[in-house]
């Protein structure tokens, strides 16, 4: 199945069109039908376009006003630097442990989060992640065939992100993440010995390479005892 990513070629059309000035800093930038119409695509395929900018704090979204270009040249954006998974963080002293590793046609939910439609088939795995010997991350991740081919058991074991970066040559950028407390799953509770009462630390997040495709969106459940996230801001750098 050949997964849609007309929008990257858009998000990079126009990414390109600020960066050179065509869209100048604080312009409104023409509504979705108009830009459909250029481009000749949906006005879904131009909102998938606008939302990576916006994630890349290109463009700032105006109720009831529009899609606007943000002064870039001197704002400061939240990026995750480096991405490089838990294996690269903690060494040899995290081990993964795979509960479940399947292909599978994703929910729309998932399809929606990956960019991708309904037929293109996705990996869907779940890992624990034991560190020092703790029992501390369950993760759930879907990741595309069509752009991390080739996955095996073996990458699942070590490091999926060394697969992607030193294998298949491709550059892990940027992701969005949001972080929230939960209460832990029945899987959960199984896994990492928690109780009704505990609560765990979750992540959700997705991430993109440097062309702008979105290669994964993950759930990781985190024991607060081994949960430290850290964000580094690095302004633009523009004359």
């Amino acid at each position: 199945m050949r997964t849609n990513t007309k929008y990257i070629d858009i998000y990079t059309q126009i990414k390109y069109d600020i960066e050179s000035g065509k869209y100048p800093i604080n312009e409104k930038l023409p509504q979705g039908r108009i830009l459909a119409e250029q481009f000749n695509v949906s006005e879904l395929t131009i909102t998938k376009a606008i939302n990576l900018l916006v994630q890349e704090g290109y463009i700032v979204r105006r109720r009831g006003s529009g899609s606007f270009v943000k002064n870039f040249k001197n704002s400061s954006i939240t990026k995750f630097s480096p991405l490089t998974g838990s294996t690269a963080l903690h060494g040899d002293k995290v081990t993964s442990t795979i509960i479940g590793f399947s292909t599978e046609a994703p929910t729309q939910y998932i399809a929606d989060k990956l960019g991708v439609d309904k037929e293109s088939l996705v990996y869907k795995i779940i890992r624990l992640r034991t560190i020092k010997k703790v029992p501390a991350i369950i993760e759930y991740t879907w990741m595309p065939l069509a752009i991390i081919p080739g996955l095996t058991t073996k990458e699942l074991e070590t490091s999926i992100y060394g697969y992607i970066s030193k294998k298949l040559n491709l550059t892990i950028k940027s992701a969005h993440i949001k972080v929230a407390g939960v209460r832990p799953s029945v899987l959960e509770k199984a896994y990492l010995k928690l109780k009704d009462t505990d609560f765990l630390m979750q992540t959700e997040q997705i991430g993109y390479l440097d062309d702008g495709r979105i290669f994964e969106f993950s759930i990781a459940s985190h024991i607060p005892s081994e949960f430290d996230f850290e964000t580094v801001l690095i302004a633009n750098d523009h004359d």
